[in-house]
């Protein structure tokens, strides 16, 4: 699970991150003009995809114990997401 969310969440995160610098660069040394909201937008968009990648790395873990899963996680994150959509839908008795 911690390679996964590292993977998909910390991917995005750094370019994130990385996007103020080379946004600093490219307008002190005037080599673009980038409005500040185009700047705001790529760093939004990056760091969002961060927590929906960490969302998947979460999500694509094998939840049992016995059972390592593959390393995309695809079926894992099938079978996690059916049990947390039905977890939603299921009323608790009182």
């Amino acid at each position: 699970m911690l390679r996964r969310m590292l993977a998909f969440s910390g991917i995005p995160t750094g370019l994130g991150i990385l996007t103020f610098f080379v946004s600093y660069y490219l307008v002190v040394n005037g080599v673009v003009d980038l409005p500040s909201y185009f700047v705001l937008l790529i760093t939004l968009g990056c760091f969002g995809l961060g927590v929906v990648g960490l969302t998947y790395g979460v999500l694509s873990a094998s939840w049992d114990e016995g059972r390592p899963g593959n390393w995309l996680g695809l079926d894992e994150f099938r079978t996690n997401f059916g049990r947390m959509t039905s977890a939603w839908g299921a009323k608790p008795d009182r």
